[in-house]
């Protein structure tokens, strides 16, 4: 018996019902495979909001390996030959190639063939054969992607698939901040299926209040919030995508390395920070270096900020949160914040 779990909203926001002195702009659409909802404080937020929904729909269309046609398609489609790409997406190529690297390939962007094989989000995953991962592993190596900079080209071995899912809802949230900034919108809300960015403070002037969501609870069950203008955070959980198996969950962080849904001591993993494509980067990545290295990573990162949980219910927390950087407040007894 096998069930399959979408859950894509990984923050609890508690912010909005707090806002009176401006009604918002609000509308929800389904882009990305999730749900994106974006809120705006401003006279012209309609406009700007289909502007950025026309934005989101153009990139989805050239970063997506399941879009036909897409420049990653293209790249795909076309091994041994160098693929000239635009300009941001070479640029989200670069970004995929940054993580692998100081992963040392534990993310890996080649890691399509793996996901395939797994098929986590279609409609009848399966605990495929080793036989067969050890198949879908020998296509992975991020180190065997070849790019021409000057030509803005990338170019792919034969059976290897690039995959920059686990960085594209970041990339394209911070385009959409940088179009907002250029309309001179103070106040906005980024909903990318639970990529979240806080553009400024709310019309009221504070923070934004965000729920660190409880990775064995409910949908809108929160263990913690965190407070935060200017910012993205983004989770990678244990909780997020995944099906059960003979009473055995398999989640969507796959390990390229070991072929199967990473098994460490981490429930999920949130970042904070001024960059989305980071936070969307490092979630995952951190992830799959597990807590020590994990959080050594992010300490030696300005500006970056780590919430990790562990399957033990212990809350650990990077430095600028333990001292009140960004404020924090651990709000369910059953978990234990670490020191």
């Amino acid at each position: 018996m096998k069930k399959l779990c979408c859950i894509i909203i990984c923050f609890v926001l508690l912010s909005l019902t707090a806002c009176n002195q401006s009604k918002p702009s609000k509308e929800t659409r389904f882009l990305l495979d999730t749900v994106v909802e974006i809120t705006i404080y401003d006279d012209n937020s309609k406009k700007i909001i289909d502007e950025l929904f026309d934005k989101i729909e153009d990139m989805e269309n050239k970063y997506s390996r399941y879009v036909e046609g897409s420049e990653i398609s293209e790249i795909n489609s076309n091994p041994g030959t160098f693929v000239s790409v635009s300009e941001d997406t070479f640029e989200l190529v670069e970004h995929c190639l940054y993580f692998s690297a100081i992963s040392d390939g534990l993310f890996d962007i080649s890691i399509g063939p793996l996901v395939d094989l797994w098929d986590i989000n279609g409609e009848n995953p399966k605990v495929p054969s080793r036989s067969e991962i050890d198949e879908a592993k020998n296509k992975i190596n991020y180190r065997n992607i070849a790019v021409d900079r000057e030509n803005r080209a990338v170019s792919v071995t034969d059976g290897m698939s690039i995959d920059p899912g686990a960085v594209a809802k970041g990339f394209i949230t911070d385009r959409l901040v940088a179009v907002l900034r250029e309309r001179k919108i103070n106040s906005a809300l980024l909903n990318l299926g639970g990529n979240l960015y806080m553009l400024g403070t709310k019309p009221d002037g504070s923070s934004w209040t965000i729920g660190i969501r409880d990775p064995y609870g409910l949908q809108g069950d929160y263990i913690a919030t965190v407070s935060l203008k200017d910012m993205s955070i983004v989770t990678s959980g244990i909780y997020e995508r995944y099906f059960e198996a003979d009473g055995k969950r398999y989640h969507h962080i796959l390990n390229p390395k070991t072929g199967y849904p990473e098994d460490n001591e981490l429930a999920s993993v949130s970042i904070i920070s001024p960059s989305s494509t980071l936070c969307d980067g490092l979630s995952t990545t951190c992830f799959l270096l597990g807590l020590n290295d994990g959080m050594e990573l992010i300490e030696s990162l300005d500006n970056t900020e780590a919430i990790m949980i562990t399957r033990n219910k212990k809350v650990y927390l990077s430095s600028g949160i333990k001292n009140g950087t960004i404020p924090f407040k651990l709000v369910d007894s059953d978990y234990t914040l670490v020191n």
